[in-house]
């Protein structure tokens, strides 16, 4: 095979059309692909947990006493290096023509920092080593995120992220488990020979990848116009259904009314534009709390079983697979929210969290009883986090796309999607900063108890205070006892986006209808029929109306 060929097979940059092209562009091995590399970045970088106060001792020749402070110094190197990266890329990728060469920049970043981390016998190598993994964190969380949401149709968008949660939560909680484990059988070295086979197994996968962008100069051009003349000029607007395979934005573009004036592209960053969003900022406290929730318990969880229990590191460790099984669920989590909307899934999640916390304060003894119950409430928290993490996460890519309605082009060509992303990835990481902080602090000040106790009302709190803004700002149709699905709702004057998240797949002549003087029509089956001239459609069938006499 010639060199140009296979240059061509792993880049995608080709002019004949690339072999496999379905299946390296389809939206299953692209989330497998994000995921995969989401796993692989926090895998790496929990890895080392506990292999660094080891490795200060016996390699940067750090005296025991100055340990702790390195550590510490490390982990706020890391934030430093995410928190500058992450609008960085996420600029990047927003104006480029692809998104693929910048996922690919954030892996050599990443190889780089293990590649120092395996040579690194130095305080500096070590702090360098930890900077660059912050920096590839927030390449490859952020272009990785973008890249869904260009990737998956706009009704498949917590869905997909529940896909990706779980590839976060799994390289979260293994992490330190297999780090420890191989660090104390095979040594310093084989910890990194793994990592580099993830690595390489990873570079594979995204070498593979051919985003949808590319992949449409291969693909069939949609079918002609009818011979009988028809046009787009002369569809009607309710023909103007989104595709089922297209994305939010392009969901969004397609149903813009033609007299649209857009904006001139804001010379602010987006990054900056979207923290006046509401929903934006409801949806990164909620990141916010589900990251200080989460990584909380890798700071106390291990000294809690160690002193009730009489642990070892192992059983420790396997202690969090407790919590890592039921993100299984959270693909159909995000199917659900998708459905019907991620306010009363999240809502629910947060406050269901009280009484578990609460409950975590009985395991108390070693015996069998006591470390089942001690399981299974951990078990609980881990479905309850699943469940709310796919809709929150999607909700970051609403926002922006609620932002571009309310004022048309001010996100340029390509929106703001991986900016967006970065403020979650921002948000998720300034959480897993606090929730250990926090954790720990409070165990060692007031004890298991009365702190378990004061993060469950931390979520209480948390369910009354994103009531308002999850899935957009509250209406009385998001009551539970005067639900309304989101795709049966339809403000006057807009066209219904059939393909957003919350809408039903039902049959074409499914509508819902507002009268002209803002009655509001409950769910509706009409047909309708439009006299010429007639200023409204006939409706035909039987439809419920409050309210809709003009006057």
């Amino acid at each position: 095979m010639p060199a140009s060929r296979i240059l061509g097979f792993f880049t995608g940059k080709s002019k004949s059309r690339p072999i496999w092209l379905n299946w390296r562009s389809s939206k299953e091995f692209i989330i497998a692909t994000v995921s995969f590399g989401i796993f692989v970045d926090i895998l790496l970088y929990s890895i080392v947990v506990p292999v660094l106060p080891f490795a200060l001792v016996s390699r940067a020749r750090v005296t025991e006493d100055s340990v702790q402070g390195w550590i510490s110094i490390m982990l706020a190197v890391y934030g430093a290096g995410l928190l500058v990266a992450s609008p960085i890329f996420g600029y990047i990728a927003d104006h480029t023509k692809y998104r693929r060469s910048p996922f690919l920049w954030g892996l050599i970043l990443l190889a780089a920092s293990t590649a120092m981390f395996l040579v690194g016998n130095s305080i500096p190598v070590l702090v360098v080593a930890r900077l660059i993994q912050g920096m590839s964190g927030g390449c490859i969380w952020v272009v990785g995120l973008a890249l869904v949401i260009d990737t998956v149709p706009a009704n498949e968008q917590a869905q997909s992220m529940g896909f990706v949660s779980i590839g976060l939560t799994a390289g979260s909680s293994l992490g330190p488990l297999l780090g420890g484990v191989i660090y104390d059988k095979a040594g310093y070295t084989a910890v990194f020979i793994l990592a580099f086979a993830v690595i390489g197994f990873d570079i594979i996968m995204r070498l593979l990848v051919i985003e949808k962008a590319a992949a449409k100069q291969w693909m069939p051009e949609p079918s002609a116009p009818d011979a009988d003349g028809a046009n787009l000029e002369d569809q009607k607007p309710e023909d103007k259904k989104a595709n089922p395979q297209e994305n939010i934005r392009e969901a969004m573009l397609k149903n813009r009314d033609a007299a649209t004036v857009l904006r001139k592209e804001s010379r602010v960053p987006a990054i900056i534009l979207l923290l006046k969003s509401p929903r934006t900022l409801n949806s990164l406290f909620i990141t916010v709390m589900l990251g200080s929730i989460f990584t909380a318990f890798d700071a106390v969880l291990p000294l809690r079983v160690k002193y009730v229990f009489h642990f070892n590191s192992t059983a420790a460790g396997l202690i969090f697979l407790a919590i890592i099984i039921p993100t299984l669920v959270a693909p159909l989590c995000g199917k659900i929210s998708d459905k019907y909307g991620p306010r009363w899934l999240v809502v629910t999640a947060f406050f269901v969290c009280l009484p578990l916390f609460i409950l975590l304060r009985l395991p108390q003894r070693p015996v069998a009883g006591h470390i089942a119950l001690l399981c299974a409430l951990l078990f609980c928290i881990g479905f309850v986090i699943s469940a709310s993490m796919p809709g929150a996460m999607s909700e970051i890519s609403i926002s922006v796309v609620e932002f571009e309605k309310e004022s048309p082009g001010i996100f340029g060509e390509k929106g703001a999607f991986a900016q967006a992303y970065a403020l979650f990835n921002i948000a998720w990481s300034l959480g897993s900063v606090v929730g250990p902080l926090l954790g720990g602090f409070l165990n060692k000040a007031i004890g298991w108890n009365s702190m378990v106790l004061l993060f469950g009302f931390l979520c209480l709190l948390t369910s009354f205070v994103t009531i308002w803004y999850t899935g957009g700002k509250i209406t009385k149709d998001d009551l539970p006892w005067s639900y309304v699905k989101p795709s049966d709702r339809v403000k006057p004057g807009d066209v219904a986006l059939d393909a957003l998240p919350g809408s039903s797949s039902g049959s074409s002549d499914e509508k819902t209808s507002t009268s002209k003087a803002g009655g509001n029509v409950e769910s509706t089956r009409l047909e309708s029929a439009v006299e010429p001239g007639s200023p409204e459609p006939v409706e035909i069938d039987s439809i419920r109306a409050v309210d809709a006499k003009t006057t």
